[in-house]
């Protein structure tokens, strides 16, 4: 028998990266998601390194949450769709836009997912450093689009205050026409 005497642990890093998402995936600290999870600080560090190391749980966490287009769709539909899926994220989690920005890395599963897009990408006449640029771009397009009410000096975060979901979504759409059609002049012959 291999289990030792008293408790059980209650903690588990899923609980911890579901109390960062509760908490606010922008926003959290270490204590926060002590005080929240009623444990002591030094308790979550059994489990992750760092504060980097819990964002990284949970930008991936929440990233897996939404629904992925297939990567088989044609490229200029499967670019929107990606997009279309960071916004979902972005609109499940507050702040993830900020975050997901500039993580302090990129989780492997995140990459697993989006590496078929630019294999799609490639299949349909893109160059691969083209067709990783326009998931990139898909996805970032989105991020930006979607900050909101952020404070300091993000210049997006000014403009995109005053929009409604609504107006933000609109706009998202115009700028991702326009890339769009532009990236459709990289198509090889």
């Amino acid at each position: 028998m291999d289990r030792r005497p008293g408790r059980p642990r209650s903690l588990s890093l899923e609980l911890i990266v579901d109390a960062v998402l509760e908490d606010g995936i922008a926003t959290f600290s270490m204590p926060s998601i002590a005080a929240r999870l009623g444990v002591a600080h030094s308790g979550l560090y059994r489990y992750v390194k760092d504060r980097d190391e819990l964002l990284v749980k949970a930008i991936e966490q929440a990233a897996l949450s939404v629904d992925w287009p297939e990567p088989d769709l044609p490229w200029r539909q499967l670019l929107g769709e990606v997009a279309r899926s960071v916004w979902t994220i972005c609109e499940r989690y507050p702040g993830y836009d900020v975050v997901a920005l500039s993580p302090p890395k990129w989780p492997e599963r995140i990459v697993a997912q989006v590496t078929p897009y630019i294999a799609s990408l490639h299949q349909q006449g893109f160059t691969i450093e083209d067709a990783t640029v326009a998931v990139q771009i898909a996805g970032n397009l989105a991020l930006t689009t979607s900050v909101k009410g952020t404070s300091g000096s993000y210049p997006l975060a000014r403009i995109n205050g005053d929009r409604t979901t609504t107006q933000r979504h609109d706009w998202h759409d115009r700028i991702l026409d326009i890339v769009l059609d532009g990236l459709g002049s990289r198509l090889l012959a």
